[in-house]
């Protein structure tokens, strides 16, 4: 009998819902003590890093237009320039593609705290009102029923957010196998 009702506990949808809002808690504290690093650093590197990019965006310009075309024709070092402008080009790229990079990185720190202030704020919502409702109108059977049916939908269900997948119940019916097998694949082939 003890082990019966250690079992629905387990599968009770209300104990299952709530162990995963304590492990999203304690992901976004390790998250933020880790961030909190990430941030100050982030904050010291904004500068320097602005800098760097002008500096260089601009050192850049000035030699292709003044220097590169005086070893051309005053020093008669075409292949010298040719070669320079070649390393330029690769500098030039990837310093245009940590640029790209950077606002998300600086931008970073922000959006974690507002996002982990609305995962926990929708938690709180869901533990007050949702909560309740369920262990006064549903019967334990009905709980530990709903909750193995939530675990074997969220097992199946996508392991990424898509921003413009539907939300209905239909929708995720229809689309969400589809995303799912796309995010295992993805999952499988950034693991590698």
């Amino acid at each position: 009998m003890a082990t019966e009702i250690e079992a629905r506990s387990t599968t009770d949808v209300v104990a299952v819902l709530s162990r995963q809002h304590d492990r999203a808690r304690e992901l976004l504290a390790d998250l933020r003590e880790s961030v909190a690093v990430v941030a100050e650093l982030t904050r010291e590197m904004a500068g320097p890093f602005r800098d760097l990019v002008q500096l260089l965006a601009t050192h850049e310009a000035g030699e292709e237009i003044a220097v590169y075309p005086a070893l051309r024709s005053r020093l008669e070092e075409g292949r010298l320039a040719r070669e320079l402008m070649v390393e330029e080009h690769e500098v030039k790229q990837l310093l245009a593609r940590l640029e790209k990079m950077a606002p998300a990185f600086f931008a970073f720190p922000d959006a974690l705290a507002e996002f982990e202030e609305k995962v926990v704020a929708h938690a709180e919502h869901e533990e007050r009102a949702v909560f309740p409702l369920l262990e006064d109108r549903l019967d334990p059977v009905e709980r530990r029923d709903l909750g193995e049916n939530f675990v074997y939908r969220a097992a199946g269900a996508p392991s990424h957010a898509h921003p413009h997948s539907p939300e209905s119940a239909f929708g995720n019916a229809i689309l969400g196998p589809v995303l799912a097998t796309i995010d295992r694949v993805r999952d499988a082939t950034h693991h590698e």
